[in-house]
């Protein structure tokens, strides 16, 4: 028996694969601290958000990180925390993912290059964070679109670091939605976050006709976009209901390797 929200009966676990936290530099976002986005998933039914710090991905990823370990030890049935590197002090990455994943709750990266000083996706700075992912099977979250890495930087390093997964981030968006379908046949570890993109018209219809549906994952872009308008683009799609459960838990549980059972993140069998 499922429970009824506002317009969709939810029948399993929602995770949301990409989601933020914080103040940003030039816009207000409101609700933009744990408890204030987790009141938002509440209210609409997510269960668990992989989160990274606005602070992290701009200025400062000590300060956005510690900031984020802090929030998943407050709420560790609710957060997981994505690692952001910033490639621009390389010398500081190895100890800073040490920093990061000798706590509790990190199991994945968030990368922003654009805000980074559109820095290359398969630079130098960027190193240490690929091969850690890739030795310990993690996923690494990058935005792409509004310029940065083409796909073809993504199809390189997806190449390279074969244990690692890719989340698209915005699934390419004005890098071109066939390119981003074709990108998926070329390779065997690069899933489509579809934050945002879920916004145009048809987009999930679309993306989950074409697209292996194993290959699909949500997230919500919380707290920049209140999480039911996207939520909603997805349990009202006109797909069926197993595609939309494997992209609102299961592809996001396989990749972190967890399941959510009564409201607890519990370590995936294997």
């Amino acid at each position: 028996m499922g429970i009824t929200y506002k317009g969709y009966t939810k029948t399993s676990p929602i995770i949301d694969g990409h989601a933020h936290m914080g103040h940003y530099r030039n816009f207000a976002i409101p609700n933009n601290d744990a408890e204030g986005m987790i009141a938002r998933f509440d209210a609409v039914g997510i269960d668990v958000a992989c989160v990274s710090h606005h602070a992290g991905i701009s200025a400062d990823q000590e300060y956005g990180n510690s900031l984020v370990a802090d929030a998943v030890r407050r709420h560790p049935n609710r957060l997981i925390g994505f690692c952001v590197v910033n490639p621009n002090y390389p010398g500081t990455a190895a100890s800073e993912i040490a920093r990061c994943f000798g706590q509790p709750g990190f199991r994945g990266f968030k990368v922003h290059p654009e805000l980074h000083g559109d820095y290359p996706l398969d630079g130098p700075g960027y190193r240490a964070m690929w091969e850690f992912a890739d030795a310990n099977a993690l996923p690494v979250l990058s935005h792409s679109y509004f310029g940065g890495d083409r796909l073809a930087t993504f199809e390189g390093v997806a190449a390279r670091y074969r244990d690692a997964t890719i989340f698209l981030g915005h699934a390419g968006v004005d890098l071109g939605t066939e390119n981003a379908l074709a990108l998926l046949d070329r390779t065997s570890n690069v899933l489509l976050d579809m934050t945002a993109i879920q916004r145009h018209c048809n987009a999930v219809e679309l993306l989950a006709n074409r697209a292996d549906p194993t290959r699909l994952t949500w997230g919500s872009d919380s707290p920049f976009i209140d999480p039911g308008i996207i939520l909603g683009a997805v349990v009202h799609a006109d797909i069926p209901e197993a595609v939309k459960t494997a992209i609102l838990y299961e592809n996001l549980a396989r990749v972190l390797k967890i399941r959510v059972v009564d409201g607890v993140i519990e370590e995936a069998r294997r």
